[in-house]
């Protein structure tokens, strides 16, 4: 099965997480463990819904 590709508005959705410019601000700290990005071309970016869920399942056991 593959995993579901998931736009920055669906992981918004999904995080609760209120303004895109605070998506990319996580996607790129390395402290925060948030799932980096997969980019096919200039303008294509997704994330994978089942790292969004690991990520989602570590900051409950934290």
């Amino acid at each position: 099965m593959t995993d579901q590709l998931l736009t920055s508005k669906d992981v918004q959705k999904i995080t609760g997480i209120k303004s895109r410019a605070t998506l990319w601000r996580k996607s790129r700290n390395a402290d925060d463990r948030f799932p980096l990005p997969y980019k096919d071309g200039t303008h294509y970016t997704r994330w994978k819904l089942s790292e969004i869920e690991q990520w989602m399942d570590h900051l409950e056991t934290v």
